[in-house]
């Protein structure tokens, strides 16, 4: 029996691999107190070992896709209230979107140069065949980032293959928060997960790569249900609805989603060729075109501010009341009006990112009206999501002061509290 085992600390896997009738203990990248365990002793003989917090069967994740009921070819124009072509500021450059699903055909035309995987569990980049569905991956790629397609037109893909069992979803994640981690600050990252489990470890999961700077979008799913499932329901994670071409809910959304987006008759990129083409329906799709709108958004920023950015970017469409041309619709949505996803955001939904508000002079000018007030730094910092390495470059061209990553990570230890920014 293969479990998901969530522990206190790194320590106890150490108890666990000296544990009788344990044969495997899995080992992490970046994510130690998540770990698989191989065993024949019952989930209570786990749950009983000192510093084991939560122990599950492993099981697996649905894709989130229904036949479809529109006709195709309405969405982008709807997202960008316009009714004709899709149109955004940005266009989601230098951002990473980790497609967490079935593979992605990396020569599609759609695609092509703006592709790699980082992981696969049968060391393939997709499959035309097998699987819950051969070309979900690579249809939600193209919404996500496809030049004809997607909401994100330059944004990069990054490929992470799964069979949808929670181990190896586990395992992907893993490894996209090592990556995320390794990467140079000005590359920002975002997870589109079209996918759903009843794995509260799961969402857990997820939930940990939100908290390093990974923007974290999952599909609410297709059971009618009053909330969204795991990962969705996580508060870390955007729960994405889906609606139709009337601006009314689709009939096989979940509601309590954080925000509603089209996903009923989408024209989309499929696996089988790299020109072929699929009209399909569900959450699946409405998640990967949010993803494209926060690239965009986010495109610029640093690595480890953009959950606070995405998040506010995402209250705002649930809040603001405006008409429907705004695309506001008054969902089933636990008793709330709903802000529906635009490009164009009439009425100032459209986010701008604080952070890019300074230039670097004047967040040097702030450095050294302030030089003898760290936590003011901190502070304002964290006020306008500007991130510790840009408050390290900006001190060298300060006068008189002395701010590094360094010494702004010592203060908050001491005061015991782990920055926001801390990799």
């Amino acid at each position: 029996m293969r479990y998901l085992v969530k522990i206190k600390h790194q320590d106890v896997r150490s108890t666990l691999q000296s544990t009788q009738g344990i044969t495997k203990v899995g080992t992490g990248l970046s994510m130690p107190d998540f770990v698989l365990v191989t065993t024949d002793l019952p989930a209570s003989a786990l749950e009983a070992i000192q510093g084991v917090i939560t122990v599950e069967e492993d099981g697996t994740a649905q894709v989130e896709e229904v036949n479809q009921t529109n006709p195709p070819s309405w969405a982008l124009g709807w997202i960008s209230n316009s009714g004709g072509n899709y149109h955004n500021d940005k266009d989601g450059s230098g951002v990473d979107i980790y497609v967490v699903d079935t593979g992605v055909r990396d020569t599609h035309t759609d695609l092509v140069g703006r592709v790699r995987t980082l992981y696969s569990f049968d060391s393939q980049p997709y499959s035309v065949t097998g699987g819950q569905s051969p070309t979900h991956g690579t249809s939600v790629a193209g919404c996500a980032a496809g030049s004809v397609h997607g909401t994100a037109k330059g944004a990069n893909i990054v490929n992470v293959r799964i069979d949808f069992y929670n181990s190896t979803i586990l395992k992907g994640l893993d490894m996209i928060l090592r990556d995320h981690l390794d990467k140079p600050d000005n590359v920002q990252s975002i997870l589109n997960f079209s996918g759903s489990s009843v794995s509260g470890i799961i969402g857990d999961a997820f939930a940990r790569l939100a908290e390093y700077g990974v923007v974290v979008v999952a599909a609410g799913g297709n059971y009618s249900e009053a909330e969204p499932r795991q990962p969705a329901k996580h508060w870390y994670v955007t729960a994405v609805g889906a609606c139709n071409a009337q601006n009314q809910p689709a009939w096989f959304t979940n509601k309590g989603c954080d925000v509603f987006v089209p996903g009923d008759g989408i024209s989309t990129i499929s696996v089988f060729s790299d020109t072929s083409t699929n009209t399909i329906s569900g959450t699946s799709f409405s998640s990967p075109y949010y993803a494209g709108l926060l690239a965009c958004l986010i495109e610029g920023s640093d690595k480890f501010n953009t959950w606070q950015q995405s998040t506010d970017f995402t209250h705002r469409m649930m809040t603001q009341v405006m008409d429907n041309n705004g695309r506001i619709g008054y969902f089933a949505n636990q008793g709330m009006p709903t802000r529906t996803a635009s490009s164009r955001g009439l009425g100032g939904a459209y986010y701008r990112n604080p952070s890019l508000e300074f230039t670097d002079r004047e967040v040097a000018d702030f450095l050294e009206a302030n030089a003898s007030n760290l936590q003011g730094i901190a502070d304002a910092a964290k006020q306008f999501n500007v991130s510790a390495s840009r408050m390290a470059r900006c001190a060298t061209i300060a006068q008189g002061v002395e701010v590094t990553v360094a010494g702004l990570n010592e203060h908050f230890s001491a005061a015991g509290v782990t920055p926001w920014w801390a990799a």
